[in-house]
């Protein structure tokens, strides 16, 4: 399969490229043409001859289309929802773990109230918006990796509407369907919309905020005033707005006041909702910018994370300023425009976020952006990618997941790009429809077979099954095993068993020895979090006590005194 999908790469990236520079040349071309004409009228004709294709659908035929490509994408990213990736990714388990405590008490898994950011991993922050919108999900149905990941999914799917909502007012509804295809067959959206991390919600959220504000410079000021609420909201999915989004705003805000497309006092407006909305994160960032103490009100806690070092993530933050801008700038060019291999749960091999072949349509979306002239503006479309590459430019050296707020701008220009070209070049749109279908069908095998087996690792499938195995056992204690010694190792182990367990965070917290109904031992007894050798079963021999262990640890464990169930690379061992 890897040696198909390079092979099929490459043919498919000489076919793109070759599609591209032959577009530009027609489209130049006609241009300057044209410009020669010395009458008007015979000019016109010229032009007219020698004109962009138009391509219409019937509306019947165009919606069955675009109900196709919804069922289509939406069942990617429905199919075996929960199961795949397998496990449970620990970050995505701390946000559930905090989701949960809040339903239940409205505090974090702390006993924080109401918290504005969230407390991590003991040296970082986590950004508090997925946690809420997994309380609400644990509410109606209770905690589960299906209602934890549900969030992620639900904000992917309205984001790629949003997508071709907007492509369709920039650009048109044939530029829209063409957006359409792109989304729901685009790797970088299917991965991330299947498992649960904070920061991933934030492109959606952009994404909705575009839409509003570019429908509402159109002539509906409510709906500017709408888009502030989703641009408030982006501050609670990832700390990095800090720095991007008002930023994003500022600049807009700007250029369409000198464009005379909003008043003073529109913006203005705007700015008292965006600042009601998004205040708490606002402050909670000049607290810990500042050292000053916690802030806590009846609706909200502001929070000062005394050991944070996220800061040290920060461009302005770097001892080397200039020499971290220059790494910065080459790990946003590998991440988006060379698409090279990330995190193996952030992209999937062969695949990219956009396709590998997907790039050099950007070059002719530029060209359908900048020296096409419509009557609808794009200027947006120009911000939104900016907005990212701010992300990528002042967060050091970042990964997929880091800079996940250009990728809407690149899906717009590569949109733009791929429209344009099918404009220049006779059945063009089918051979962009051949050359996506083989790729989406490959990236669905890919997906549910090779890729979902090696997330089994990375998200630690089995040891769900493990900690429930031991739970079952009705033992007294249960010891859970670590990787190496370290605070950062028992932290990952216990928010995973955490999340398996559904622990009570009042049970966690010591206030009370009932977990799920039961009486237990108070948590800190019950639960230990250490390494498995030789000495540890001595030492708990006498004890009723089971084991969440890796299976290669079964080797410490008597066959004859325990037995052992195991779930893939971890096992339960109880005694007899």
């Amino acid at each position: 399969m890897e040696n198909s999908i390079d092979t099929i790469n490459t043919i498919f990236s000489i076919l793109v490229w070759v599609m591209v520079a032959y577009s530009i040349f027609k489209y130049a071309s006609r241009r300057l043409e044209s410009r020669k004409i010395p009458s008007a009228n015979s000019g016109k004709q010229m032009l007219a001859k020698g004109s962009a294709r138009s391509f219409e659908l019937n509306p019947r035929t165009y919606y069955i289309i675009l109900a196709v490509i919804a069922v289509i994408g939406i069942t990617m990213r429905v199919w075996k929802f929960g199961s795949v990736p397998g496990g449970f990714n620990q970050d995505g388990a701390m946000a559930a773990v905090d989701g949960k405590a809040l339903a239940d008490y409205g505090t974090d898994r702390l006993g924080t109230w109401l918290p504005a950011h969230l407390y991590a991993w003991g040296d970082a922050q986590m950004s508090s918006l997925l946690s809420y919108m997994i309380a609400v999900f644990v509410k109606l149905f209770g905690l589960s990796a299906i209602t934890a990941r549900l969030p992620q999914l639900t904000a992917s799917i309205a984001g790629g509407v949003f997508f071709y909502l907007f492509i369709k007012d920039v650009f048109g509804k044939n530029a829209a369907l063409i957006a359409a295809v792109f989304v729901a067959l685009n790797p970088w959206h299917l991965v991330q919309s299947r498992w649960a991390l904070d920061c991933n919600l934030l492109p959606h959220f952009f994404m909705a905020g575009v839409y509003f504000l570019n429908h509402g410079l159109s002539g509906k000021k409510r709906y500017i005033y709408i888009s502030m609420i989703f641009f408030a909201l982006c501050m609670y999915c990832y700390g990095i707005t800090i720095y991007t989004i008002p930023i994003f705003l500022l600049g807009a805000c700007v250029y369409y006041l000198v464009k005379k497309k909003i008043t003073w006092k529109t913006a203005l407006i705007s700015l008292a909702i965006y600042l009601a909305i998004s205040w708490p994160f606002l402050l909670t960032m000049a607290v810990n910018f500042f050292k000053w103490d916690t802030i806590e009100l009846p609706f909200v806690t502001i929070q000062y994370f005394k050991d944070s070092v996220r800061s040290s993530d920060i461009l302005f933050f770097s001892n080397e300023p200039l020499k971290q801008l220059l790494s910065n700038f080459k790990c946003l060019m590998n991440t988006t425009v060379l698409q090279k291999k990330d995190l193996p749960w952030n992209d999937i091999e062969g695949f990219g976020t956009m396709f590998l072949c997907s790039m050099p349509f950007m070059i002719a979306g530029a060209v359908e952006i900048f020296a096409e002239r419509r009557e609808s503006d794009k200027s947006l479309v120009v911000f939104a990618l900016l907005a990212g590459v701010l992300a990528g430019l002042f967060t050091n050296n970042v990964n997929v997941n880091r800079v996940n707020l250009v990728y809407y701008g690149v899906m717009m220009f590569i949109a733009a790009g791929i429209y344009f070209v099918i404009k220049e070049i006779k059945y063009a749109e089918w051979v962009n429809l051949g050359i996506y279908a083989v790729l989406g069908a490959m990236l669905v095998s890919t997906y549910f077979g090779s890729y979902a087996d090696s997330m089994n690792n990375y998200f630690h499938a089995g040891f769900g099954e493990a900690v429930e195995a031991a739970e079952d056992s009705g033992a007294e204690k249960i010891y859970i095993a670590i990787e190496a010694e370290g605070d950062g190792y028992v932290r990952m182990r216990e928010i995973l068993t955490m999340f398996y367990d559904k622990t009570d965070a009042e049970y966690f917290q010591g206030k009370k020895n009932e977990n799920n109904g039961e009486e237990l031992l108070p948590y800190n007894e019950r639960f230990s979090y250490v390494l498995i050798d030789d000495s540890l079963t001595a030492e708990t021999k006498d004890e009723d006590a089971a084991y969440v262990i890796a299976s290669s640890d079964e080797k410490y464990f008597d066959s004859e005194e325990f037995d052992i169930e195991r779930f893939g690379n971890y096992s339960a061992a109880v005694k007899k």
